[in-house]
Order: C-alpha cells, then sequence, then structure tokens
C-alpha cells in the first residue's frame, strides 16, 4: 500500500482503514433530485440577469455571477447561474450577422485552405514569426454610450425567439450618419510574434504607404530582429488593408529581409490571427473605460488593452485549425 505521493501511509492509518473497511459509507453530495437553490434564489439569479442585459445588450455569466447578492454569490458557481438561465431558455447565441463572403471570394478561400493544409501547428510555429494587422477603435461620448453597448456585442444571452427580435439583430451601422460626427476613432498596428511576444502602438494621423514604410524600418523590423536574434529572414502575416502592402512597404520589407505570407485572401479576418487579439481588446478596453472619458484618455488605453492578450504564443499555432475550418466549411466564413 503506498501513497500517490510516494510516501508509506503510517501503521496507525493502514490499521484504521482495515477496521473500518466493511463499515457502510455515507452519502457524498445532494440527494437525489434536489437543487442547489431555492426557488427565492431561482428568481434572483433571472432578476440580477434582465437587470445587467436589457434587450440586446451582451453579457457574460462572469458579469451575471459578479453581481449576485453576496451570499448567493459565495454559494453558487458560474456552472449553476448557466444552468438555471438555460432552464428559462437563455442560452448563449450569436446575433445574426451578415457574413456571406460571396461565391468568388469563397473559391479564393477555400483555394487558400487547400495549399496550406498539410501544415501543422508545429509547421506553423516554425514557418511564420509573426501575424498582424491594423484595429481601428472608437470612441462614443457619453450620449451615444448605452445605445453602443446595447449593439456592439456580437453575441449574448438570448431565447430562441428573442434571436429574431430587432432588438437583438446586429446593424450594420450602429448610428444615424448624425450621430457618428460626434464619434472619434484611432487606429492601431498589432504584431504578435510566433514566441508570444507583442508589439502594439497607435497609427500616426494621416496614414500613408510611406508612413508605414518608416515604421517598418524603425519598429517592426528591429522587434523581429530582438524577437528572433537567431534569424535573418522573417515570414509574416499582414491583414489586407492596402496601405500594408503599398509599393514604399515592399521597398522596407525586401530591405529588412520580411516576406508577407503570400496568397492570404482579401477580407479574411477569421484567417489572421491576430483578429482574436482585437476580439479581447475591445472588451478589455470597453470594461476599463468610463463614461465621462475625454478621447484624449480613452486613446491612452488602447495600446495596453491591447497587450492583455492572455495567451499570444497560441495565435499562430491556431493556423492549422483555421485552415482546416475553411477547408470544412468550403470556403465560407468560420466565424458564424
Amino acid at each position: 500500500m503506498r501513497k500517490t505521493s510516494g510516501r508509506r501511509p503510517t501503521i496507525g492509518a493502514v490499521a484504521e482503514a482495515a477496521a473500518t473497511f466493511g463499515d457502510e459509507k455515507g452519502v457524498v453530495g445532494r440527494p437525489v433530485g434536489s437543487r442547489k437553490t431555492t426557488k427565492e434564489e431561482d428568481k434572483q439569479v433571472l432578476a440580477t440577469f434582465k437587470k445587467m442585459r436589457p434587450p440586446g445588450h451582451g453579457v457574460d455569466s462572469r458579469f451575471i455571477h459578479s453581481a449576485l447578492p453576496r451570499t448567493l454569490k459565495k454559494k453558487v458557481t458560474r456552472k449553476t447561474v448557466v444552468r438555471r438561465l438555460a432552464e428559462k431558455g437563455y442560452r448563449p447565441e450569436k446575433k445574426i450577422n451578415k457574413s456571406d463572403p460571396g461565391p468568388a471570394l469563397m473559391k479564393t478561400r477555400l483555394g487558400f485552405g487547400k495549399k496550406l493544409e498539410g501544415k501543422t501547428a508545429q509547421s506553423w510555429k516554425a514557418d511564420l514569426q509573426a501575424v498582424g494587422g491594423i484595429k481601428e477603435f472608437t470612441w462614443y461620448p457619453k450620449a451615444l454610450q448605452p445605445k453602443f453597448k446595447r449593439l456592439r456585442a456580437p453575441w449574448t444571452y438570448m431565447t430562441k425567439a428573442e434571436k429574431k427580435l430587432p432588438a437583438f439583430v446586429r446593424p450594420k451601422r450602429w448610428f444615424p450618419k448624425s450621430q457618428y460626427k460626434s464619434v472619434k476613432k484611432q487606429k492601431v498596428f498589432g504584431f504578435t510574434t510566433s514566441s508570444g511576444k507583442m508589439l502594439a502602438f497607435l497609427v500616426p494621423s494621416p496614414w500613408s504607404t510611406e508612413k508605414w514604410a518608416r515604421l517598418v524600418k524603425t519598429k517592426v523590423a528591429p522587434f523581429l530582429k530582438a524577437a528572433f536574434p537567431n534569424r535573418r529572414e522573417f515570414q509574416i502575416l499582414l491583414d489586407g488593408e492596402k496601405v500594408l502592402h503599398g509599393p514604399a512597404a515592399k521597398t522596407a520589407f525586401r530591405e529588412h529581409k520580411i516576406t508577407v505570407l503570400p496568397s492570404w485572401p482579401k477580407y479574411s479576418p477569421d484567417l489572421n490571427p491576430q483578429e482574436h487579439v482585437w476580439t479581447i481588446a475591445e472588451k478589455e478596453l470597453r470594461l476599463k473605460e468610463q463614461d465621462d472619458d475625454s478621447f484624449e484618455q480613452w486613446k491612452k488605453r488602447l495600446v495596453p488593452a491591447v497587450k492583455a492578450y492572455p495567451s499570444p504564443e497560441k495565435l499562430i499555432p491556431s493556423m492549422a485549425k483555421r485552415c482546416a475550418q475553411v477547408l470544412a466549411r468550403s470556403g465560407a466564413m468560420t466565424d458564424k
């Protein structure tokens, strides 16, 4: 008889185990059919949920659980919250969203997947040194914040019936053009290596391929050389923004022996792992922002929000899965 730690049990412990071996064992856990929560507590869970999720608002089980009354929060886990919502028909559902790439682009995406379907996660990590792209974040003044928070969420807990209601359909435009005049925008360039190192900086305005070429020389190339000191050549993946692939940029890439992964299909954010960074950064940014933030205060939070991504080393290996998914969907978007 040996413990899992490798140490032998004491003689007393062996004797006690032998003496009680035949005793009837007590029942562990709650009796069959009983519930962890009372009917009143179930009502509290549902009331908290409805308060935090007005129609169309995105909400996560973490936030519902954290908003429960203190005693109930200590008693139940997030899983219990999810179960109670499911009992009432509320399940995590993606909002209806238009994302059909069309037959021509589907064919291009399918060709991209077929060309690279043999690459494993490890070979992607070895062959691709970094992925990157540009994301435009938007600052909304206080007057537009409530409506924006309701509309922006790509998914939320909803019933099947609610999914078809106008409030739960993700619009193509958040606001009328007249209201858009009061918003401000800021682009961020983000870059993530196969080893998990991250580079992010605010994109200057106005933006041009010549300015980008200078940033390749002063920021991107030095970052790659520091991240991979034993390499002399680099292959990267960038999104399809034209500025990133202009003549001046191509010259800068050649000077620093940087190759951009060829044949990447345009309008395919689901095939660029950097897009997942933007998704998490958007959530981080909106959690930290205050309704009264000025544009300058808000802008200071952008780069930290991008760098808060929790597992950057997993992005490039995920390319193997992304290519498999695009093949399985015959070139359709993989994020539906």
